[in-house]
């Protein structure tokens, strides 16, 4: 085994995603010794999970190959390397550094790169373009000091042109921490709706069908967008002012909803945490598996329906499914690839299958 190897027990100690990183990175320093090879090879075909990841991995490294200049590809590659190089300290905490520094290579050049001003022939603009992968969480600062954390899949567009700050979401997830500027509000605009901001912390999430606004301190106004809204209720309703430790939701064809909330625990995402409040199972799986290469699946629409509160850990559904098991009627199937399927309780906590 050649010296910056790690063993088998420490890669098993390792999540899929860390594990697929040092893989990669290992195998792109083009030291690799002819056993490691072998026990990659062992690893990547031990399930589909683990050949899903790595290729994951290499598809986004190849993409930046296609876009990037040699300078900017030998300045990644060597930051991403230097993790394997570490001395051996703690073996996993080499891995992650791998993975984190594989990561922020990738996103950063992301961000260098959609960040430039758009232009339209010889006219440009300033908007600046940000974006996350479904599977990575970034933190940015805007031009203003503005620092803006984004979640899962997330795109944004910044635009401080003429004086103005505004920045739509064009989907996803993204936690404000504005910088004060009286002259010029913050406002981020997210489907039809317009929330604006001087100096302030808050949370807004944009899907499909479904826009929340978390207020976690100072004061923002909600205004229903005029340019993009074709429902009448939105068209008609008043602006709303926010306080501290509220929530918005608002969906087509209903009235604005604001509801207390604990803000701190809403945001926790930002921690690595998720907590949920009288949740049904089939919610919080939705969302769970938002965070995870391997999925959570509950079985039968009975169990689906069932409520839950707690705090969790994301990308973890095996403790997941673990502690469900301790305070539900649910039982946890392990099946091979990866999969945790919550079925009806029939006595055991803990079930394989084959």
């Amino acid at each position: 085994m050649s010296t910056s190897a790690i063993s088998d027990r420490e890669l098993a100690a390792m999540t899929v995603s860390e594990a697929a990183a040092y893989w990669f990175v290992r195998r792109d320093s083009a030291s690799m010794a002819a056993d490691d090879e072998l026990r990659f090879r062992e690893w990547l075909g031990a399930s589909a999970t683990n050949r899903s990841a790595y290729e994951q991995t290499e598809s986004m490294w190849s993409g930046f190959v296609d876009a990037a200049d040699e300078g900017e590809l030998r300045a990644l590659r060597v930051a991403a390397l230097a993790a394997t190089r570490a001395p051996r300290i703690w073996p996993r905490a080499v891995a992650l550094a791998a993975t984190v520094l594989l990561s922020i290579a990738l996103a950063a050049f992301i961000g260098y790169r959609v960040s430039q001003p758009h232009s339209s022939g010889s006219i440009a603009t300033s908007t600046s373009r940000y974006a996350t992968a479904h599977n990575q969480r970034s933190t940015i600062t805007l031009s203003d000091g503005t620092v803006v954390s984004m979640n899962l899949d997330t795109v944004l567009d910044a635009d401080f042109a003429s004086g103005r700050r505004l920045v739509h979401l064009v989907r996803g997830q993204a936690y404000f921490d504005v910088a004060k500027d009286e002259a010029r509000p913050f406002i981020v605009a997210a489907g039809d709706e317009q929330i604006q901001a001087l100096g302030t912390q808050f949370d807004v999430r944009l899907e499909s069908n479904r826009i929340e606004v978390v207020l976690v301190e100072g004061r923002v106004r909600v205004d229903p967008g005029a340019g993009t809204a074709t429902d009448t209720k939105s068209l008609q309703r008043r602006p709303l002012e926010m306080i501290p430790g509220q929530r918005m939701v608002v969906t087509p064809g209903a009235a604005a909803k604001l509801t207390n909330t604990n803000a701190v625990k809403a945001t926790s995402w930002r921690e690595g945490w998720i907590t949920f409040e009288d949740e049904t199972l089939e919610n919080a799986i939705a969302e769970l598996n938002r965070y995870s290469e391997q999925p959570l699946v509950a079985e039968g629409e009975d169990l689906k329906r069932l409520r839950l509160s707690g705090v969790f850990r994301i990308g973890q559904p095996e403790r997941f499914g673990t502690l469900i098991g301790e305070i539900l009627p649910v039982a946890v199937v392990q099946v091979p690839g990866g999969e945790t399927r919550l079925i009806a309780n029939s006595g055991h906590k803990m079930e394989r299958r084959p």
